[in-house]
């Protein structure tokens, strides 16, 4: 099964393809610049330079968040147009299960984290079981510093969240493994990997389904606000 990977819930953002569980290639960018344009010319990159068409892809997976809210809604909004146009399965990955997925098998818990803003993230825990990832604790927001700091046991930390706030944390007290470079950040590698399962299952996204941003956009924000009476 030639597998298409998108992961588009931070700054660090990145396409890949696999053959089952074999990864063929992979493309990463930061993004500094609106999504729309990227999305497309990557990707036509990427399958190009594994002598691949659209036609060739028998499943899509997609990271769901949490992360950006316009990260999300630009990379879910182009995978269900690939899935109507190629009529294939899409599977929905959650961000930080995919950031788990990254990490290759070990016997310590997985912390990923995806930054929100200076000391909070989203944060889930994850362990390896039988050669699949099993999610410990839900995706929730917190302080990293309370999150690190209720761990009893070491345990491998992922994701920028960890990247942007570590210089800030405390330097001891903390069982924390800092995970290599290469599966440190969000990727589609990850997300293809725990996709694969999905696809495999028939665990495929419903029509008209949205990310998983467990906090309300800004822009909801402002509207609730605007609609109360006593604000």
């Amino acid at each position: 099964m030639i597998i298409l990977a998108l992961e588009t819930a931070t700054s660090h953002q990145s396409v890949a393809v696999f053959n089952d569980q074999h990864l063929l290639a992979c493309l990463e960018y930061e993004s500094g610049r609106p999504l729309t344009p990227q999305i497309i010319p990557t990707i036509d990159r990427l399958l190009t330079s594994v002598s691949l068409r659209m036609s060739d892809l028998d499943g899509l997976a997609i990271s769901m968040g949490p992360g950006t809210f316009t990260g999300l809604r630009v990379g879910l909004a182009t995978m269900t147009a690939f899935r109507l146009a190629l009529n294939i399965p899409l599977v929905g990955v959650s961000t930080l299960e995919g950031l788990a997925w990254n990490h290759p098998c070990s016997d310590l818990p997985l912390l990923s984290t995806v930054s929100i803003r200076p000391g909070m993230v989203y944060w889930g825990i994850f362990r390896w079981e039988d050669q699949q990832i099993v999610c410990l604790k839900e995706a929730k927001i917190g302080d990293i510093t309370e999150v690190c700091s209720a761990l009893s046991e070491p345990t491998i930390i992922l994701g920028d969240g960890w990247i942007q706030n570590r210089n800030s944390l405390p330097s001891t007290g903390f069982p924390l493994i800092e995970a290599p470079p290469a599966t440190l950040r969000p990727s589609a590698k990850g997300i293809g990997r725990a996709g694969r399962v999905l696809l495999a299952r028939g665990t495929f996204l419903p029509q008209g389904c949205t990310p998983h941003y467990i906090q309300p956009s800004y822009a909801e924000m402002s509207k609730s606000k605007s609609l109360d009476p006593t604000g």
